[in-house]
């Protein structure tokens, strides 16, 4: 029989592992080491990727005018593209020649799913679009088709090129240059001149022979071609055949015949002149303030931004080396805000460290805690990198700032496993190795309990839906990975280091005897003060509690005040400037206003780089669609906020102001980069008016307008089109038509070779790319009313003058026309400084609400205010199920449904808190800041938890309600004050915004700040007091529940 005296006794857990440092320590110190090399492995970027995805189709229709365009091609594209599973939005512009289509999907459709569904839409209604489309494209719009780095290329003083060259080049060689780089998904350029032939037709003398443009344009290409006839075989061999009819050079052009008449053949020397010169511009770019070709690098679509950045750079010098003529500078980039911001971040972190460390060693006054809990800061944060890397996150601001947020959550973990170890080595007087298993072993599970608590309320966040998971997602699992890091190192790396660390003797040093003196006039005053108020509180309950009902419905009351945002505005340094002139102005016209632009930015303090897109170019997406030649684009950067004297809105006011003289602009908006949260976003405030009239909608479109003028906040209002292109329409006399043997299809594209210029063919150059060959009027004889009447159509019956089979007047058009949803619309566009969103909604809403509709109009309000109220629906959904998940992770724990519902009474409180930190900051209600309030849920929680938990075990060891509960203030007051002024100065960085983009979240750290700042307080007196009427109310419904057992048991049974 076995003694069990001499049965070992089961060694714990903490036991097992504490006998085996070697290995542990070889564990954890792998960790380390992947935490390091993941912080120096991750990317770097401003923000996560946010944006929805968005299939764009283009199709051109050479000659279409913008309304037929909309007419047969855009509507039955996007009716049917409106079919396509999880579409969130359809959006088309039609404009001259070009149809543009943008499908907005949901986050859950990925991008090459949406491609090929819409693929697949394009190819079922082919054989029901027009028949001289030209193929249409399709182009996958996300956040890695954004181009990360812009170069303008320019030919250098004393260069023998020219832009046509320089876009030459940059096509057939420096485009390839850049694709070999591993990291560069695509390179798009834009801008720029493109040669081409052009056969200038005298209309005098191709009158006098007799003949048309029509029939000079066949000519050329009947006799510019090389055919090739076959093949001959013989004997083992074989020639080609081959017709060779191409002219290589001017001269040989010239000879070409066009026409034949009595006195011999009609050469096109007879009739025209062949000249080199370039096609006519539709589009231009500048690159800090010159002519340039600009060229634009997008990273892979699962690339990172920093990542293609650095690669570009280092490949940079030797590209530049292979063409000396060529300058390429810098016109666009996020490297130097990214890096800026990261490294601000980092400094954040830092400070945050250093001020949590400082408050936690004055409150403690003990150096060797403190050394530890130093200690544990990087084991903690390089487990929590590891974690990171493997996950495939980056470093951003959102991922940092729940770096710096978990700063004092998690020092809290290992001050508790100290503290408790050093009481049972000091207080209870067991062997230091006694006293780690046993301290240890104590608070596993609480501390624990703690950790989960605070985890558990982000849990929703994780799987809330749309922007608000995409942007918040990678905060709540970045913070929980550092929480459970946190609670990893301090049940595993603080007892292997204790019995090292933890003196024998609890006698304090000078140093600590200065510091306690902070805690004997600060902490215990404080203590003191709140043991007494208890005794008082728990005689007067209603007199404390009405006021603190009062004080939250007041509170949130407060809240619409402060104003709403979907994202707070940030000054990262970049203004985007969208102009545009008169509608009938030329892309001249256009960049002589661009030029004046640039010329206010080059004298403004801190201007770095200026990049400027005007129209747009088919197949180019990421410098622009669907811009028209009279459109540009600018984006400038300055010097980061920290190195200049004004803001980015202050900027841009003086911007207005200086650009507001300058002729021939129609409109100009100035706004900061970032000004919307997403990119689908059109402007902060986008008043949508939709209905079948295009003169009702420009009438409302105005008078909207104008009254948005008035509206306070907003800095410009333009409109996405007006009615004020002019333009000269056709009607065909049908019977003259047929007289002459043409019809109207016919009638309209000789016109438009006329106008515009047929191309006739190519004209090959050895060792370079074919030059166009255009057939076209001198611009003289097409540039009025009389010449176009005089314009010469082919007939059966001969050349005839347009004016003899056609009436010409004049009218007015749009130079776009856009739709949303299948409907025609046309959007007011309102842009903001900081003034809250909602503010600027009730304020045009206001403005508008007078405005006379009539029947089949109506007005949506898009932009920000739709996806904010979204975002909010989806928090507040977040909200509500972390607190369900709460009290029942809770419930368990206590084995009580009431100390729950007592516990979770903190949030309320601290919720007053969080509304009033917005007030006097100045800060909005957004959704960073709704963030913070269930981020406090789990943190105010905790403190809750130390109080019930003390007051239950005195009770469980006799003590009375009311003295369990004084004692309870008086013993946790040190604890919880900690907790919470380590946190608060943790986040003080954040509120502060001492990175740049940090605007946005600043403030979720205002909330939290303001909300444990109130809470803790509060939390001291209500917390206690909500826990007596609880049981007051438990007592009484237990004492009724006997009375009705005694009551049913008393009842005499019936006779037998």
């Amino acid at each position: 029989m076995t003694d069990p005296e001499n049965t070992k006794k089961k060694k714990s857990f903490i036991e097992a592992y504490l006998e085996r440092p070697h290995l542990i320590t070889s564990i954890i110190l792998l960790a380390v080491a992947m935490g390091f090399i993941g912080f120096k492995s991750m990317p770097l970027n401003l923000f996560p990727d946010a944006n929805y995805p968005v299939i764009s189709v283009v199709i051109p229709e050479p000659g279409a005018s913008a309304e037929d365009v909309e007419d047969k091609v855009t509507r039955t594209v996007e009716k049917e593209l409106a079919t396509v599973d999880l579409v969130r939005k359809v959006r088309s512009v039609s404009q001259d020649e070009i149809a543009a289509v943008s499908v907005e999907f949901q986050y859950e459709k990925g991008l090459d799913a949406a491609a090929t569904d819409v693929a697949n839409v394009l190819q079922r209604i082919a054989s029901r679009l027009p028949q001289d489309i030209l193929p249409p494209e399709i182009f996958r719009v996300s956040d890695a088709t954004s181009p990360v780095f812009t170069l303008a290329l320019s030919p250098r003083p004393g260069s023998h090129l020219d832009l046509s060259k320089v876009r030459q080049l940059a096509d057939n060689e420096i485009r390839e240059d850049f694709l070999r780089i591993p990291d560069v998904a695509n390179v798009e350029i834009f801008g720029g001149y493109f040669p081409e032939v052009t056969v200038e037709i005298d209309p005098r003398r191709l009158h006098a022979h007799g003949l048309s443009l029509e029939e000079v344009l066949l000519s050329i290409r009947a006799q510019n071609l090389n055919i090739p006839n076959g093949l001959i075989i013989r004997r083992g061999s074989q020639f080609l055949v081959k017709t060779e009819g191409e002219r290589l050079r001017k001269a040989e052009l010239e000879e070409i015949v066009v026409g034949h008449e009595a006195g011999g053949e009609v050469h096109l020397r007879d009739v025209a002149a062949v000249l080199t010169s370039y096609q006519e511009r539709q589009s231009l770019y500048r690159g800090n303030g010159r002519s340039a070709i600009g060229l634009n690098i997008m990273r892979p679509e699962k690339g990172h931004v920093t990542t293609t950045i650095a690669a570009v750079e280092n490949a940079l010098p030797e590209i530049q080396a292979k063409y000396p003529e060529l300058s390429m500078e810098t016109a666009d980039t996020q490297r130097t805000i990214i890096r800026t911001s990261v490294s601000n971040m980092v400094d954040a972190l830092r400070d945050a460290v250093i001020m949590t460390l400082a408050v936690i060693f004055l409150i403690l006054a003990s150096t060797r805690i403190s050394i530890l809990a130093a200690i544990s800061i990087p084991f903690t944060y390089f487990l929590t990198f590891a974690a990171m890397y493997l996950f495939g996150y980056e470093l951003n601001i959102v991922t940092l700032t729940a770096v710096i947020v978990a700063v004092g959550l998690l020092l809290d973990d290992a001050i508790v496993v100290i503290e408790n170890i050093e009481r049972h080595f000091h207080q209870l007087g067991k062997p230091i190795y006694k006293a780690v298993v046993d301290g240890l072993n104590e608070i596993l599970l609480a501390d624990w309990a703690g950790t989960f608590t605070t985890v558990i309320v982000l849990v929703p966040i994780m799987f809330s839906g749309g922007y608000v998971q995409k942007i918040l997602r990678q905060f709540t699992v970045v913070l929980s990975l550092a929480l459970l890091s946190s609670y990893i190192v301090s049940v595993t790396v603080i007892p292997l280091l204790a019995p090292y660390l933890v003196r024998a003797s609890s006698e304090k040093t000078r140093l600590e005897r200065v510091t306690a003196l902070f805690g004997r006039f600060v902490v215990d005053p404080i203590r003191n003060f709140f043991a007494g108020l208890i005794h008082t509180a728990l005689r007067h309950k209603i007199l404390f509690i009405l006021p603190i009902i009062v004080l939250f419905v007041v509170s949130m009351k407060q809240i619409p005040l402060a104003g709403r945002d979907l994202m707070p505005p940030m000054d990262t340094g970049i203004i985007k400037i969208a102009f545009e002139t008169e509608s009938d102005a030329s892309l001249s016209a256009t960049e002589a206003a661009a030029e004046k632009i640039e010329a206010i930015l080059k004298k403004m303090p801190g201007m770095e780089n200026i990049s400027t897109t005007v129209g747009s170019e088919i197949g180019v997406i990421s410098f622009g669609t669907g811009r028209i030649p009279q459109q540009g684009l600018m984006t400038v950067h300055f010097v980061d906020r920290f190195h200049r004297d004004k803001t980015i809105w202050q900027l841009e006011d003086d911007i207005r102001e200086q650009a507001a003289g300058i002729p021939g602009l129609k409109s100009l908006d100035v706004y900061d980069f970032g000004a919307t949260p997403l990119s689908s976003i059109s402007a902060p405030v986008d008043v949508m008016i939709s209905g079948p009239d295009p003169k009702v909608l420009d009438s409302l479109a105005d008078q909207a307008a104008e009254r948005l003028r008035k509206v306070r906040g907003l800095t410009t209002v333009t409109r996405s089109w007006t009615l004020d292109k002019r333009q000269l329409l056709l009607t065909i006399d049908v019977e003259k038509s047929s007289r002459y043997g043409v019809g109207p299809v016919e009638i309209s594209r000789q016109l438009t070779e006329a106008l515009k210029g047929g191309p006739a063919s190519v004209l090959r150059v050895p060792g370079e790319d074919g030059y166009l060959i255009r057939v076209r009027y001198p611009e003289g004889a097409r540039d009025s009313l009389s010449a176009l009447k005089a314009v010469q159509i082919a007939t059966q019956l001969g050349p005839a003058p347009l004016s003899e089979l056609a009436v010409v007047k004049k009218g007015v058009t749009r130079t776009r026309f856009t739709r949303q949803d299948l409907q025609p619309t046309v959007d007011i566009y309102g842009y903001r400084g900081t003034t809250a969103i909602s503010h600027l909604q009730e304020r045009v809403q206001k403005a508008l609400s007078g405005l006379p509709l009539p029947p089949g109009y109506y007005i949506s309000h898009e932009g920000e205010i739709k996806n904010m109220e979204e975002a909010g629906g989806r928090l507040k959904r977040a909200l509500l199920l972390a607190v369900i998940l709460l009290f029942f992770s809770l419930a368990p724990t206590f084995r009580s449904w009431a100390n729950p519902v007592t516990i979770m009474s903190a949030i309320p409180l601290a919720m007053i808190g969080g509304a009033w930190g917005l007030l006097i900051t100045g800060r909005h209600a957004c959704m960073p800041s709704n963030m913070g309030m269930i981020l406090l849920a789990g943190i105010v929680v905790n403190n809750s938890i130390l109080l019930i938990d003390f007051i239950e075990k005195a009770r469980a060891k006799g003590a009375e309600i009311q003295d369990a509960i004084e004692q309870a203030v008086r013993v946790r007051t040190r604890p919880i004050l900690m907790t919470a002024a380590g946190t608060i100065v943790g986040m003080l960085p954040i509120a502060a915004q001492r990175a740049l983009g940090l605007e946005r979240l600043s403030p979720l750290a205002v909330v939290a700040i303001g909300g444990l700042f109130v809470a803790t307080f509060l939390t001291l007196i209500y917390v206690p007091i909500f826990y007596s009427l609880m049981d007051g109310l438990r007592q009484r419904g237990k004492s009724w529940v006997e009375k009705r057992r005694a009551a049913s048991s008393a009842v005499p049974g019936p006779e037998l």
